[in-house]
């Protein structure tokens, strides 16, 4: 349960780390965000393929059987992500399509969760859950509520919400998939198929050594090598665990914004910030307990959301 939790964080970590070199690729080289997301998957593909490799001569690893439809579901819902959240970006105000889509996905992920996995949420998972989003909302702004009450931003506000579905929907598919398929070839398959998807909206950037290696540190680092760890935990964990986990997404990007580009957190921005590093304990705890519960009872629960 441990090793489970602290590999989903390190993935969260990384995730965090890829709104820094964003921004540079937007402001500095004129990138648009829905190219950078393409990027991403598309130099992922090998990194993850080479993964799966590696992964096939450690371990037999069984045929994908009947799964096909799960690993397209997944590369969808990936594709999905990228570009309904980016296109939000654009039609909505940042601040509010970041709160609907990161703090929306973890509800949902909890909520399906329970109806599909039969995984019981805990108190200590629902109170992680509780102080992680509030901790998201106050950490990004109350300001990010005014973009609800304008009806030009409603097609971007509700691109937000899918994106949160899309997110919600790859952590669960992923779930499915890792019950039976070793983590490296679920990714490497899924995230080949989301590459094809966004492919279209693949465009060379200015001829820029920065561009190119932070292209490169984006493909590589915050997306293929932190959704290994995020797979590669999220088997060990349940998916309502993992994506109160995943919230250390957005402190990241904050406390990197704030000693890398000089950018102020509010007092209330703080106390966000403590809000999701509570929640992360909480967390931590419910993960001890509950497997020192069933290691007294002679089993291992991958569903047990404690």
């Amino acid at each position: 349960m441990r090793t489970g939790t602290l590999w989903v964080g390190l993935g969260a970590f990384l995730w965090g780390t890829a709104g820094l070199a964003g921004k540079v690729l937007t402001l500095r080289h004129g990138m648009d965000p829905l190219v950078i997301g393409a990027w991403r998957l598309a130099v992922s593909v090998p990194f993850l393929i080479a993964a799966a490799m590696w992964e096939a001569k450690q371990t037999a690893s069984p045929p994908p059987g009947r799964r096909v439809r799960w690993h397209l579901l997944f590369g969808l819902a990936v594709a999905g992500y990228q570009a309904s959240y980016f296109t939000a970006v654009d039609r909505t105000q940042v601040a509010t399509a970041t709160m609907l889509a990161v703090c929306t996905a973890p509800l949902l992920v909890a909520v399906f969760a329970r109806a599909f996995l039969r995984e019981r949420i805990g108190p200590h998972t629902g109170a992680a859950l509780a102080s992680g989003v509030l901790g998201t909302v106050l950490l990004i702004g109350v300001g990010s509520f005014q973009g609800l009450a304008q009806v030009q931003y409603l097609s971007g506000n509700l691109l937000a919400l899918f994106a949160a579905c899309c997110y919600a929907g790859y952590t669960l598919v992923g779930k499915h998939l890792l019950s039976g398929l070793p983590p490296f070839r679920v990714l490497a398959i899924t995230f080949t198929l989301g590459a094809i998807f966004l492919s279209p909206f693949l465009q060379l950037p200015e001829p820029s050594l920065e561009a190119g290696l932070l292209l490169l540190y984006v493909g590589l680092v915050p997306t293929a090598l932190a959704y290994l760890f995020y797979m590669y935990g999220l088997k060990r964990i349940p998916a309502s665990r993992a994506s109160v986990i995943a919230l250390m997404e957005p402190l990241t990007a904050a406390i990197l914004a704030v000693f890398l580009l000089g950018e102020g957190l509010t007092p209330v921005g703080w106390l966000g910030a403590a809000l999701l590093l509570a929640s992360f304990v909480l967390v931590s705890v419910g993960a001890e307990r509950g497997a020192g519960a069933h290691q007294s009872r002679g089993f291992e629960s991958g569903v047990d959301g404690e």
